[in-house]
């Protein structure tokens, strides 16, 4: 009787045991190799990687020479295919009359013997001391200047000239071209105009009024222009 209740006991005890273990067991997290599934919310994901910066791809390449700029006049000069160097001039202009056009332009043909803006504005890219100097205004046909598809070109010349001040009148013909045929000038009419003012730094500006049609035709044109000089560093 007595062995038969200590067998009981310890029956009893190894169930109680057994029954223990198995609690243990699934409240614990899944030893090495264990196929048992894990929730995504206790799962470890690791360290979050940092967003990158978006990067734009595709945008405009950045130009071969300098930025389009403002001119004098508030004209907006395009950016040349190559960086100029030396003396340059940066020049708005405006004609108008049987043709009408405006914009801007850069000459860097202009006082290629000056050896400062300054020099220019005094000699006018003559040697020091010359007689009868002239200095040559901006020409955009140096720049390769189109309207109506056609090359525009100016001679404008100050001449005599004696260094830096205001010039209401010339000894020397002022005209405007625009391609191979058309060209006005004050060769054909007294009624023209000419003034022009130049800086002692090689700003300036320029008026021709009412040059005749070299062709008789009766039409009148008229030009203008102002320019700022700049020293470019030499490519």
């Amino acid at each position: 009787m007595r062995r038969g209740r200590s067998l009981a006991v310890v029956v009893a005890a190894v169930a109680a045991a057994v029954g223990f273990c198995a609690a243990l067991g699934s409240s614990n997290p899944p030893g090495p190799g264990s196929t048992q599934p894990v929730s995504g919310a206790s799962a470890s994901a690791g360290p979050t990687p940092k967003a990158s910066a978006a990067v734009t791809r595709g945008g405009s390449p950045a130009p071969s020479g300098p930025r389009p700029t403002l001119g004098p006049g508030g004209c907006s000069i395009p950016a040349p295919a190559t960086a100029p160097s030396g003396l340059t001039l940066y020049v708005c202009y405006t004609i108008s009359g049987a043709v009408s056009a405006s914009g801007g332009f850069i000459d860097s043909d202009q006082g290629t013997n000056a050896v400062s803006c300054a020099d220019w504005a005094q000699y006018g890219g003559e040697a020091p001391g010359s007689a009868a100097a002239a200095l040559q205004a901006p020409d955009p046909g140096d720049a390769q200047v189109t309207v109506n598809g056609e090359d525009l070109g100016f001679d404008l010349v100050i001449n005599p000239y004696s260094g830096p001040g205001t010039y209401p009148s010339t000894t020397v013909a002022q005209s405007v071209s625009l391609g191979d045929t058309l060209s006005w000038s004050t060769n054909n009419t007294k009624t023209a105009t000419f003034t022009a003012q130049v800086s002692s730094d090689g700003s300036g500006s320029l008026t021709a009024g009412d040059l005749a049609n070299d062709a008789s035709n009766g039409t009148m044109e008229s030009v203008s222009e102002s320019w700022t000089c700049v020293l470019e560093p030499a490519s």
